[in-house]
């Protein structure tokens, strides 16, 4: 009689944690794993820009993907709580993101890259425009350093030839004097890009209309048309920015 009320009482405990396991609450992260437009996962994937003219925000944002730096930002900037809303631990100061904030977001896609455009609009009204340095100011907390002249673009852009040839990459973004239809590239410093990668010859970037497409063209061709560049010095801790 003793085995099988044992046996009864371990068969109701087995039910009891089975049935804890099935109605337990789920983590954000677990629920939606696998679509990184619903999951907080430290990283960014795919993500677009919508009609405003947040071009200097979100080059900015999909910067931070291009360097070990700004991927280790990533990692720990955003905090999921428990009502369904957000802290955005900016370096400049932390940032609370509500749902619906994340909603009226300008952009599309990588819910990441979403919630911290949103903690961007509540840090500096970003909607109403701003240039991709200030967005690297807000995000690192450093301090922004002015150079201009030929002989600081050859310095700037050999120092990024220099951290991407070592694997570190680059946060960095500019705009354009001259445009280029054929490459996507709108001239007169009317949108910013990502600058992805700096070699000896080559330049790639990024069109924040679709984070996916990388556009290439030659440095000379780059260096020529750029109005602005602006790149994160992380071990000098200062944002750096280039006027032509």
């Amino acid at each position: 009689m003793k085995k099988i009320k044992m046996k009864i009482v371990t068969l109701g405990l087995s039910l009891i944690l089975v049935a804890g396991s099935l109605f337990s609450p789920v983590s954000v992260s677990a629920r939606t794993m696998g679509d990184p437009s619903n999951q907080i996962d430290g990283k960014l994937s795919t993500f677009y820009q919508g009609d405003i003219g947040d071009c200097g925000a979100v080059s900015g944002i999909q910067a931070l993907a291009n360097s070990k730096y700004g991927r280790s930002l990533l990692r720990t900037m955003i905090t999921v709580n428990g009502d369904d809303s957000y802290t955005v631990n900016f370096k400049s100061g932390i940032q609370s993101v509500s749902q619906t904030d994340v909603d009226n977001a300008g952009i599309t896609g990588d819910l990441d890259a979403r919630v911290i455009e949103a903690g961007l609009q509540n840090a500096m009204n970003v909607y109403n425009g701003c240039f991709a340095c200030d967005v690297f100011t807000t995000i690192t907390g450093f301090k922004q350093s002015q150079v201009r002249g030929a002989t600081s673009k050859t310095n700037l852009m050999n120092t990024m030839a220099s951290k991407c040839a070592s694997g570190d990459g680059i946060t960095a973004a500019c705009d354009f004097t001259i445009a280029d239809p054929d490459k996507g590239i709108l001239g007169n410093g009317e949108h910013s890009y990502s600058i992805q990668s700096v070699t000896k010859d080559t330049v790639v970037v990024i069109n924040p209309w679709d984070t996916s497409e990388l556009i290439s063209m030659s440095r000379s061709e780059f260096e020529s048309s750029i109005r602005y560049m602006t790149y994160v010095d992380n071990t000098a801790k200062k944002v750096v920015v280039f006027w032509a």
